[in-house]
């Protein structure tokens, strides 16, 4: 890679350059952004143009999203979506043809699909649909973990086996219910195949577009202090991120109890209470992880990882999910409230849960790539490359 080259990669000053740099050939981040924001634009379009054609299965006509409550009724919601889309994707074809870095006329359209397909388009069904998928995969997590901490650390062999040893007795025991909700809950997601892509491509759409911008920025220094300071407080944003599903997850834990709360009638079937333990795991699940965000398990893999335990853990891995995220909550705080009022906002408090998760991830990215100083940062050299 010539020197010419080097000002279109990100500065990186911290103890792990070497993750992104791997690949001296590796497109930049914003053009990869770019090729992102193309595809989803793109598929976001193409289940909006199905939608317009086929009303009886167009989840956006159900107006339980902020856009659809803003309108009036009988305005063609999934026309106004999709002329948004279609321009997103025209948008980000030119920026990847152009073969130059995004230029300023870039942010107004990144704002415009970050606040419709992120915000505005997204509604209640989005946290029910991350629920469930989430609560999903902690089972699966759980045994991944589990055979990968039987395999690398022979002194926790024992506490594995006895864990998964209840784990299977549990199951069989109440392998009725199990397979009640199990059942119950591929179904749903099998009905409402539509609504969770409704769901899942605008919001990968959404975030995207807010990558794109937010690199754009950071090429023309918009973002360096601001970054600083976020980066220097980047515990405390974690920290109260963490704190965003903690009463979720103790209100599901009551439907173990006597005394279910946000719950119908007072005797809940068996099945019903293995969701809540579910749906409460997915929710300790996410405490976990965003602590990781200032953990050192956060940065490094940890010892159970076997081979490649102690390598660096890819900035990516941590900072594209974790943004997914906060643009979900963000997205579905005002529904939320509508639909719940306050008694939602304590319980699933998406209002401050989500701005808090995207400044604990701009802080995990600003750590990981050096940034916790307010000095000025330096290409590195083409010969390092």
């Amino acid at each position: 890679m010539t020197s010419t080259s080097v000002p279109r990669e990100l500065p990186r000053r911290g103890p792990d350059a070497r993750d992104d740099t791997s690949n001296p050939e590796a497109p930049p981040p914003d053009r990869r952004l770019a090729g992102a924001a193309l595809v989803t634009s793109a598929a976001t379009a193409a289940l909006l143009g199905f939608f317009a054609t086929r009303p009886d299965v167009d989840p956006f006509r159900e107006a339980d999203n902020t856009l659809g409550h803003a309108l009036a009724p009988g305005v063609p919601l999934t026309w106004l979506l999709l002329a948004v889309a279609l321009f997103g994707t025209a948008t980000a074809a030119v920026v990847l043809a152009t073969r130059q870095q995004p230029s300023r006329a870039v942010a107004p359209v990144a704002v415009v699909q970050v606040l419709v397909f992120g915000l505005l388009a997204q509604g209640s069904g989005t946290l029910s649909v991350a629920g469930y998928l989430v609560a999903l995969s902690v089972p699966v997590l759980a045994a991944w973990a589990g055979v990968q901490v039987f395999r690398t650390r022979p002194v926790w062999r024992i506490p594995v086996l006895l864990a998964a040893a209840a784990a299977v007795v549990g199951v069989v025991l109440v392998h009725d219910a199990f397979g009640t909700w199990i059942g119950a809950v591929t179904a749903g997601l099998t009905r409402e195949r539509w609504g969770l892509l409704a769901v899942l491509l605008p919001l990968a759409t959404a975030s995207a577009w807010a990558g794109l911008a937010l690199v754009a920025a950071w090429r023309r220094g918009s973002l360096r202090r601001a970054t600083v300071w976020v980066t220097r407080h980047r515990t405390l944003f974690t920290v109260v991120a963490a704190l965003g599903p903690l009463p979720y997850a103790l209100v599901r834990l009551t439907w173990l109890t006597p005394w279910p709360q946000l719950a119908t009638g007072e005797t809940l079937p068996l099945a019903v209470r293995i969701q809540g333990l579910s749906l409460s795991s997915g929710a300790w699940m996410g405490i976990i992880l965003t602590l990781g965000l200032i953990l050192p398990w956060g940065e490094h893999l940890p010892r159970w990882f076997g081979p490649r335990a102690g390598r660096p853990v890819p900035p990516a891995a941590a900072i594209v999910p974790g943004g997914i995220v906060a643009v979900m909550l963000c997205g579905a705080a005002v529904p939320m409230l509508v639909m719940m009022g306050w008694a939602g906002a304590l319980y699933f408090p998406a209002w401050f849960w989500g701005p808090a998760l995207a400044l604990a991830v701009w802080g995990y990215a600003g750590h990981r790539y050096g940034l916790s100083s307010s000095a000025p940062s330096r290409p590195a050299p083409a010969s390092r490359r």
